[in-house]
């Protein structure tokens, strides 16, 4: 019962310390921007080829 208990934080701290890692290299090397920079054509090219009700 005592192993239960201390393994849960253990658990929860190892998690924590995970996203934290994988949330930094992602701030660092500046991922978030480059991915909307790869995927921004293909979305450009989705977007005109619908059909519009009104033009700006």
């Amino acid at each position: 019962m005592l192993k239960k208990l201390l393994k849960f934080p253990l658990v929860l701290l190892l998690a924590a310390l995970c996203f934290f890692v994988v949330t930094f290299t992602i701030y660092i090397f500046n991922l978030d921007m480059k991915a909307t920079a790869l995927l921004a054509p293909l979305l450009e090219k989705w977007y005109d080829h619908q059909e519009h009700n009104q033009y700006i």
